[in-house]
């Protein structure tokens, strides 16, 4: 659900479904959510990237469009690659990485789980994270390499054509919502 955010430096009011990260009338970083909410006109038309605008150009442009539409910031974007940061209501921040393919988004969420070794990893945790993969219809938790370490990851693939900004929305709302549930569960393991 759509919330209203006032920025407490200027007073600027955003509807989003995510507390944004910065203000883009103040660069104020400081939010207060507004008891009420206002609706957000997105438009009849849907802005699916088809067919058309498979370009890099259009990528881009299509991905700040959303962001811009939605209230988001963008942390980093060029004609293949787009970065989201998200700061939680848990008080940890969610990085979304969106990455174009020939006609697919790779929508994927990194967890702060970091491992050395693949055989370091809890089967476990991998045989939970399996399981809870069968009831998903958005995203699917996979363990990626990234800087030679072994990361818990969720992710989403997509066509681009059946991308519109409800669709897009959906996807990121749900890897960060997830990637934060597992995050602060493995934190109360930790610290229990």
């Amino acid at each position: 659900m759509k919330k209203t955010y006032k920025c407490k430096s200027c007073g600027c009011e955003v509807v989003s479904l995510m507390k944004p990260s910065e203000c883009q009338v103040c660069g104020g970083r400081e939010w207060m959510m507004l008891t009420t909410t206002k609706t957000v006109n997105l438009g009849d038309e849907p802005m699916a990237i088809d067919k058309d605008l498979l370009s890099s150009f259009k990528f881009r442009s299509t991905i700040q469009n959303f962001c811009q539409t939605v209230g988001w910031n963008l942390y980093s974007i060029d004609d293949t690659i787009a970065i989201l940061r998200f700061n939680m209501d848990s008080g940890s921040t969610q990085t979304v990485f969106i990455i174009k393919y020939d006609s697919t988004l790779e929508f994927s969420c990194p967890s702060s789980l970091k491992l050395d070794d693949i055989d370091d990893i809890p089967h476990r945790l991998s045989t939970l994270l399996l399981k809870k993969n069968a009831g998903y219809k958005f995203g699917f938790w996979s363990i990626k390499e990234i800087a030679n370490k072994q990361i818990f990851s969720i992710i989403h693939n997509a066509e681009m054509s059946l991308i519109d900004i409800n669709y897009f929305c959906k996807i990121v709302d749900r890897l960060i919502q997830e990637c934060d549930e597992f995050e602060q569960a493995i934190a109360n393991i930790m610290n229990s």
